[in-house]
Order: C-alpha cells, then structure tokens, then sequence
C-alpha cells in the first residue's frame, strides 16, 4: 500500500508542475480551506483557539488566510496534547518513544514517524507525521533531481544519524520497503565523527548520490582539493542550512560534472522547496504548503499534514520573492534562505587538530524533561551548556542533568572531543542577546571561562 500510495502522490505532483500558475493558487486555496476545517472540527486546540478570535466553523468556508490567527512553537508545545485526533498523541508518550528508542527507522506506535529539533529557538519542538503523509513527502522528495529514473543507484548520506532527526529518517525510511529496490547499496557517515575517518570508506564505497548538510560536503571537497578523497557523484543534494555562496562554488569546482540540488525542509515540513541549477533558483513548493513571506520570517501552512496540523507557524526562516520572468515551474520563486545560519564551534580535539561540531547535532539533541537548551563555547576546548527543566516532568532534575551528560560525553565520545570540558547551567529561561535582541542557538564566549576562575 504504502509504495502504491507513493506512485499516486508522485503522478499527482507531476501534474501539478505543468499546471498555470493561477491553477496552482487556486488549488492552494482550497487545500487550506479544507486543512482549516478539519482541524476546526477534529483538534480540540483549534476550534478552541479560533473561537477565542470570534471565529465560527461557517467563516471558515472561504476564509481569507490573513483572518487566521497564527501560531508558533511555543502555543505548539504548550498546548501539544490537544493538536491529535489519536488521543494516545501526547507530550508524554511522544518524549518516551523518543528516550526508549533512538533508531531514526522506528515508528511510534508503529504507525507514526517522529521528529524533533530545536531549531534556532533553542526550544524543543516535536511533530509527527502518519505513514499516508510520509509517502507524500518521500514522493515530492524525488523533484530533488532534474531527471528522476528508477535506475538504481549507491546513495551516501553526511548527516546527523543517531536519532530521529529530519534528513536520516526519510533517508532510512525506504528500507525494508518496495523503495528499497531504488538504493543499490547505501552508506551512513555520521557527522559527529572526525570527517577524515570517512575517507577510505568513501573512496570504496563511490556513491552516485551523495547528501548532507552543505557544511559537510565541504569538508569533503575540501579532501577531494588535497588529493585523499577520490569520489565521483552524479547528483550532490544538500539541505538542513544555508547553502553559503563560497561553499556552493567550492563543491561546483571540485564535482563540475555533478548535479547540484539544494533542498530546504524543515522539521515542521519535510517538504518545503529545491534549488536546482536548471531551475536557476529556488522554487517553494506551494503545492504542499503555503508560505507567507514576511519581512522577518514566514507563516507557513503545512497543506498535506493532518495528523498535526500547523497553520500559520511561525518560522524565522527569511525569504525575498523574486520576479520569475522564465516560471521554469508553476510555483513561487525565492532568493536562498536569508538568516538562518549558525556559529560553527570548533574546538581542538585529543590529536591536538582543530575540529567542528555541527550545529545540527547540536540543534537536534533530545533529552526527556529539557524544554529549551543553549550552547555556549567558552574556550578551544570548554563549553557551558545551558538547559531550561520542565516542571511538569516526572523525572528528577539530578537525573535529567545526568541524562543531558550523558548525552554530550557520547558527542565529544564519537567526534574524539573527551579532552574537550563542559558544565550544565539549569535556567528559568534563556534570553535572547541583548546587543541583537535575537536568541542564538550557539554563542561563543571566550571570556566567561575566564571571569570564572577570576571569581
């Protein structure tokens, strides 16, 4: 079933790129419209919430989306057991499945895919996903390539692998499916390792499909530019942050032959839009989503998800609509994503070379109990890591720190970083910079380390 429902969503997809753009809009509208009323009628949140604006299930028939109250993580989370119709959805059971099992293929319930991250906020947020959904994105996922075959090919994937992060779980998720028929072979390189490490596998392995985040991928052309690396992809697809200018240059320069495609998604939807050179920029996919660009964010509509609907959310993700005078596709055209990129910590490992952290790894740590947590670096081998408790949890705050270190130690374990020193500083709430006014989710603080030993 689940193969077939992913051939239907793909023929449908395929259609909706020769459609006008006008065609697009108006099928845009009456997914949201059809999303509003369900979620108004079936989750207790919602038909709570837009009552509270005056909203009656009849105003709902054709409204306008800018009548629609929005929402953001904080109103997720804060009111997370009442966004499902399956009442066994709650923060509880959601958080212990996420404790209990770390293996990014398995299914809460065995019927729901599970996501986390913080993000850039800082504040952890979870999103589920049912199988029907999960085969829309893995079907709009093929628009990654500019000519999609059902040859078979070897995919490798850079990324955060040891958890239910976003771009492992749809990587993994063909396996032990009809899909699988696709991966001639496949080879997972966790990002939290030393990079070099990776080289000999590479080198034998010579994938035809390589992803993962941009960051990554440089380090690997960077390899590739000194001599060690000798790998040869067809397609190259990165996504999970900014795609920087010096960095997309580098990886043209060293792959020319390649294909490159860059993905952006977020956990709050898998699929959001590409950018492909044939496409001569990045195409939102409004035939999924609705994004509302802002001047400092978006408001996006998730359209194909309805086992927890997010209208309006929230996002900081910041976008300038561009003039499409070739519309290579139907849909809306954007600059790349502006501002939503990280400080890199780099730290000197036991070798005594220099060594990254990715931010995602940072981003998509999950610990029972942490509600909002920041990374501070404070030396070339020291960092804090500020953490803000639920008081709702069961758990025990001594045993949530445990677990919290527990968890960095296995970081610094696998990236050859146990020199590396840390403390964990419980917070009523972390604040945003008071320079910027904006929160990071990574800072460097090279002086506080000192200010410390000065006390």
């Amino acid at each position: 079933m689940s193969f077939m429902r992913t051939v239907y969503f793909y023929n449908v997809l395929r259609k909706n790129l020769l459609k006008t753009r006008e065609e697009i809009l108006n099928l845009r509208k009456t997914q949201f419209n059809k999303l509003v009323k369900y979620a108004f009628d079936n989750i207790p949140f919602y038909q709570e919430y837009y009552t509270s604006f005056g909203i009656r299930r009849k105003d709902l028939e054709d409204i306008n989306i800018t009548e629609v109250p929005l929402i953001n993580k904080t109103i997720l989370m804060d009111n997370f057991d009442n966004f499902f119709i399956d009442k066994r959805l709650n923060r509880g059971s959601v958080e212990r499945f996420l404790s209990e099992n770390p293996d990014p293929t398995s299914l809460l319930f065995n019927k729901y895919y599970v996501i986390h991250s913080s993000g850039t906020s800082g504040k952890v947020g979870l999103y589920i996903y049912s199988k029907k959904e999960w085969d829309f994105i893995k079907a709009i996922s093929t628009r990654i390539f500019p000519n999609f075959t059902i040859s078979r090919k070897k995919y490798a994937f850079l990324g955060a692998a040891d958890g239910h992060y976003a771009a492992i779980s749809l990587f993994l998720s063909p396996l032990n499916q009809i899909e699988q028929f696709f991966y001639k072979d496949y080879l997972v390189l966790d990002i939290n390792k030393p990079l070099k490490n990776y080289v000999e596998a590479l080198n034998e392995f010579k994938p035809q499909i390589l992803t993962g985040y941009p960051n990554g991928i440089k380090v690997l052309a960077e390899l590739q530019k000194k001599g060690t690396l000798h790998i040869h992809p067809e397609n190259i697809v990165t996504g999970g942050e900014i795609l920087q200018k010096d960095t997309k240059l580098l990886i043209k320069e060293t792959w020319s032959n390649s294909e490159l495609s860059n993905c952006y998604a977020t956990s709050e939807s898998l699929a959001m839009g590409i950018s492909r050179e044939d496409l001569d920029g990045m195409y939102i996919y409004d035939d999924a989503i609705w994004l509302e660009i802002q001047d400092n964010g978006s408001l996006l509509t998730n359209l194909y998800n309805y086992t927890q609907p997010l209208v309006r959310y929230q996002l900081s993700d910041s976008f300038r609509e561009l003039k499409d005078e070739n519309a290579v596709w139907p849909f809306t055209k954007v600059d790349e994503i502006i501002g939503r990129s990280e400080i890199i910590p780099s730290f000197i490992n036991e070798d005594g070379d220099k060594d990254f952290i990715h931010p995602i790894v940072i981003a998509e740590i999950f610990v029972e109990g942490v509600t909002a947590f920041q990374f501070v670096q404070t030396s070339d081998t020291s960092f804090t890591f500020k953490i803000v408790v639920s008081e709702d949890v069961k758990t025990s705050k001594l045993k949530i720190i445990e677990n919290v270190q527990k968890k960095l130690n296995n970081i610094l374990h696998k990236k050859k970083m146990k020199n590396v020193s840390f403390e964990i500083e419980v917070v009523p709430e972390l604040t945003p910079d008071p320079k910027t006014g904006k929160f990071r989710l990574i800072t460097i603080d090279m002086n506080s380390k000192k200010r410390k030993e000065g006390e």
